[in-house]
């Protein structure tokens, strides 16, 4: 029976690639974060104090930004839309844009974290386990995938259709054979969900990030920075996601 279920995710894996070549989109997400379950990842934080912050927090608990996916064939640019508030101000914030090239394998990440600009050109590996579970995102039927992000040690469960043959998806994770549309950080703690999908006949325009003042690192560097900053952060008492991304 494995080796029925390997074959049939080589076969759908090679069909996903032999038609991404040939379909363009943009896809409309919403990331979400949950404050309260963030929270619960404090381990200083007593249950009293938990509960008092779910009380100041109420109906205010979640923060939800959107975000786009621009996809021709196998490359594509994931990033942050500007936007304004109802005063009509700008929104700061700080950049990160998900540039890759399933193709060639290759990426120009641009990341703004810990109070720097990094580009990140090498491609993180993902290894997905695939459950038989099945639910509808945005009107397309996708299938469930799981992995593992050690430096944030977050459970992270993936939402893909291969009715989209690409083998991408928001936040930069890929690698299962068709879109990832739904990505559930930790049971709900992030989401991020798609609310819109456009499908093209066309090339639609990729919009790379202009050129900036940026530093090169490779993933693994960023890796251990931020695991070095979480850990000091859980030293000292102080929560960590309040500056990085979760």
């Amino acid at each position: 029976m494995k080796q029925i279920s390997i074959l049939i995710f080589g076969v759908l894996f090679f069909i996903s690639g032999a038609f991404a070549q040939n379909t363009s989109g943009i896809i409309t997400y919403e990331r979400t974060k949950e404050w309260i379950k963030l929270n619960d990842k404090l381990p200083w934080l007593s249950e009293e104090e938990k509960e008092r912050s779910e009380r100041v927090w109420g109906s205010n608990r979640k923060w939800a930004v959107p975000y786009s996916l621009h996809f021709n064939g196998d490359k594509s640019v994931y990033f942050e839309p500007e936007r304004e508030n109802e005063y009509g101000y700008s929104w700061k914030k700080e950049e990160y844009v998900i540039i890759r090239d399933y193709g060639k394998n290759e990426s120009a990440d641009v990341i703004e974290t810990l109070n720097k600009k990094y580009v990140v050109e090498d491609v993180p590996m993902y290894k997905w386990k695939i459950h038989n579970e099945i639910k509808e995102v945005a009107g397309y039927l996708c299938m469930k995938a799981e992995t593992y992000n050690p430096v944030l040690d977050q459970k992270v469960y993936a939402w893909f259709t291969d009715q989209i043959p690409v083998n991408g998806g928001p936040e930069g994770y890929y690698g299962l054979p068709g879109m990832i549309l739904e990505l559930d950080f930790d049971d709900g703690t992030v989401m991020v969900t798609a609310t819109k999908v456009d499908i093209s006949s066309t090339t639609v325009d990729l919009p790379y990030p202009k050129k900036s003042k940026t530093k090169k690192i490779s993933r693994e560097e960023l890796n251990e920075k931020l695991a070095k900053y979480i850990e000091k952060s859980k030293e000292t008492q102080r929560n960590p996601y309040w500056t990085i991304r979760y």
